[in-house]
């Protein structure tokens, strides 16, 4: 029985109470803890960008990469069929993992326009079916797919009918005219014929099966079709034109045949003149379809090959595995992960580029004689191709590249389709070869006509970088001048002095200095302005061989603005030398330099911007800095891991493509991607380690603990 009191409630009745003001409170205190965790999570994995601790960039997305997904107008949807399986190497999980985070990172930039997700094309079989009957549908691929199938109704609703009928046609009147079996002459001669239309019976039999097959498939196979078809119409009309030369043969040369028999063959070739004619018109029409480009695609998109696609509601790309980790050894036959670079950002942000605007501009590189620019090296002692992989790097940017030699052809090339506009990549003419013992070269050198022609094109408002610096003329060292100069100073108020080289020595004493390294003319450790084409550019280094100073006048032609881009500061050691003879008499004579007098000292202009108007140029005085040996060079660097390849001279990629972007009026795509050169997620310090660590294993605990402390403390109340 309960113990009553006149002031208090029953014992009972208390406990209860208490009981259930407790559990009420823990039950809330719980909710709101773990309601913090969630909103915690929910917040971070909102948040556009993570806090990336590596070197290399490898965990957060460049600004430029930012702008163009922040800026989409279109869905892109981001696909990794990078696979997974039980015997994978080991390699693999890692790749993997890369791939599925870069892909996260893209989706929380811009949720709203940009979804991800990962495909493993060897275990998701309905998933990976539904992907292809999806890009199948887009409209950059149905047009050709289109046509194709009307192609393939063509043969299915008219010519094989018509081929089954004249086979048919051809035995019933040899059954009618008594067959070929028996031992007369005249079955003797239409027993052949009559073979060959037997087996035509089961060949389009076969045939059709097959076309079916491809063409009714759930995901249809249109260009196999095709190529059945193909085969199908030269056989079948090569098999009816030789039955008609054979019966127009036999029934002249033949005079025991009856008369029905000879005009069976002599007009055999007239019965079949009709359907050669239409199976040769479509043969025609399928040698003029384009190769289905769905088809290609498809084919990159091989179960173990671990590409990405990127699809917009329209198109798709894809962004395949040796692009995205490159070997760091150019000629390492098999690389593992720590062998190679990751260039993921760079080659998926370009792929989205491409994807999202259709609108190209074309960049003609202007020469003047030499070897071609983007083919070569294929052959014994034939040089490489100088810009084969900076074409490649353009074509990542959405950029047509074409190639103009001034002396095969004073006119433009034409591109197709028309860009929406032309940027001119000037080159430094190559001076003829010069004959056999030093003798004058028979070939005619860069005149005032080759230089008009392609001024001409440039036009008053053009788009133009020119590439000069400092050249050896014809006699040695002896420095050439620049072919370009009088329209540069003229136009623009600026002036290649191409009669100094900029070269870089150690100072041993006072006055006193040798020659460091091997490159003693490349420019390094360059300073660059708060331009467009070079913000961003600081953390990645420049590397400019063969240096000649640019002048630019004070007072510039009317309208031009100048702007600095990359420029050397007055340095102890670098100077601009007039005459290199002189520096390799000094070399010999006392294994020291000591400057001449009249040679340059710094601050060096090594490239400048330059408007008036609606025109822009761009100048850069290194002639080589963006060859491919000097543009993509690689050198050994130590790592935590060891010995890795890193890129020499990054920057200069990015001042070539920045220059032409910004030519273009498009600054919003410069800096896209970074130069990361290696896949070891090196951290900054060890101390980001340490603090990762303490916030796992110290401050969540901690929370926890304090939590407890406030329900404890609840409880007591």
């Amino acid at each position: 029985m309960a113990v009553e009191n006149e002031d208090r409630k029953p014992v009972s009745q208390t406990s209860t109470g208490q009981r259930f003001l407790v559990g009420t409170n823990v039950v809330i205190a719980t909710v709101l803890v773990v309601a913090i965790v969630v909103v915690a999570q929910a917040i971070a994995f909102s948040m556009p960008s993570r806090w990336d601790m590596t070197l290399s960039g490898v965990n957060s997305l460049s600004d430029a990469t930012e702008n163009l997904l922040r800026n989409l107008d279109t869905n892109i949807r981001l696909t990794s069929l990078y696979f997974e399986t039980d015997r994978e190497e080991e390699d693999q999980p890692r790749y993997r993992r890369a791939a599925e985070d870069l892909l996260d990172l893209y989706e929380a930039t811009n949720r709203a326009k940009i979804s991800a997700e990962w495909i493993n094309p060897l275990k998701d079989h309905e998933k990976f079916r539904k992907l292809q009957a999806r890009l199948r549908e887009k409209t950059a691929f149905k047009d050709q797919i289109e046509s194709y199938k009307a192609r393939i109704d063509k043969y299915t609703d008219e010519l094989d009918g018509q081929m089954r009928d004249i086979v048919q046609s051809e035995l019933a009147r040899i059954e009618e005219l008594g067959g070929s079996i028996g031992d007369s002459a005249t079955q003797a001669v239409i027993a052949p014929v009559e073979n060959i239309l037997m087996r035509w019976t089961s060949m389009l039999d076969a045939v059709r099966e097959r076309v079916d097959a491809f063409a009714l498939a759930e995901n249809p196979q249109y260009t196999a079709g095709i190529n059945e078809l193909r085969n199908l119409y030269r056989d079948f009309s090569k098999i009816l034109k030789s039955i008609a030369q054979y019966g127009s043969e036999q029934s002249q040369r033949n005079p025991d045949l009856a008369a029905e028999h000879a005009d069976f063959l002599g007009e055999a070739g007239n019965r079949y003149a009709y359907l050669v004619a239409t199976i040769e018109e479509e043969t025609t029409l399928l040698q003029e379809l384009e190769t289905l480009d769905i088809d290609d695609l498809l084919n990159e998109l091989g179960p173990t090959t671990n590409p990405i696609l990127v699809e917009t509601d329209e198109d798709a790309l894809v962004v395949d595995f040796p692009s995205v980790w490159p070997p760091m050894h150019e000629r390492a036959v098999r690389s593992g992960f720590h062998q190679r670079a990751f260039k993921g950002e760079e080659k998926l942000t370009s792929a989205i580029l491409r994807a999202t605007h259709k609108e190209q501009t074309a960049v003609v590189f202007v020469r003047y004689g030499g070897n071609p620019l983007f083919m070569g090296g294929f052959m014994p002692n034939q040089p490489p191709a100088p810009y084969a992989a900076m074409k490649e790097q353009l074509g990542d940017a959405n950029f047509i590249v074409e190639e103009w030699d001034l002396k095969s052809s004073q006119t433009p090339p034409t591109i197709d389709p028309a860009p929406t506009r032309i940027i001119y990549v000037v080159l430094k003419p190559t001076p003829p070869q010069r004959g056999p013992m030093g003798r004058p070269s028979q070939e005619p050198p860069f005149s005032g006509s080759h230089r008009q022609a392609a001024l001409d094109a440039i036009g008053d408002n053009g788009r133009v970088l020119f590439i000069a610096g400092w050249s050896p003329g014809p006699f040695g060292p002896i420095p050439s001048s620049y072919e370009y100069n009088d329209y540069l100073n003229d136009q623009w108020g600026i002036k290649v002095d191409t009669s100094a080289l900029l070269i870089e020595t150690m100072s041993i004493a006072p006055g006193r200095y040798v020659v460091g390294r091997r490159m003693f003319h490349h420019m390094q450790d360059l300073n660059v302005s708060d331009h467009d084409i070079v913000t961003g550019a600081l953390t990645r280094e420049l590397g400019l061989p063969a240096c000649a100073p640019l002048e630019l006048s004070e007072t510039p032609p009317e309208g031009v603005e100048h702007a600095r881009l990359v420029y050397m500061p007055p340095r102890d050691g670098i100077w601009g030398v007039k005459n290199l003879m002189k520096y390799q008499e000094q070399q010999q004579r006392r294994q020291y330099l000591t400057k001449e007098e009249g040679d340059l000292e710094g601050p060096f202009d090594l490239a400048v911007a330059a408007t008036k108007d609606d025109a822009k140029i761009v100048v850069i005085s290194s002639s080589d800095f963006a060859v491919d040996s000097i543009a993509f060079a690689r050198d050994m660097a130590l790592t935590s891991r060891g010995f890795t390849v890193r890129s020499r001279n990054p920057g200069n990629v990015s001042l070539l493509i920045n220059s032409l972007h910004w030519l273009n009026d498009n600054t919003e795509f410069m800096n896209i991607g970074k130069p990361i050169d290696a896949a070891i997620l090196e951290v900054e310090s060890e101390s980001t380690v340490r603090m990762v660590r303490a916030f796992a294993i110290v401050i969540w605990p901690a929370l926890a603990l304090v939590c407890g402390g406030v329900v404890w403390w609840v409880r007591r109340r």
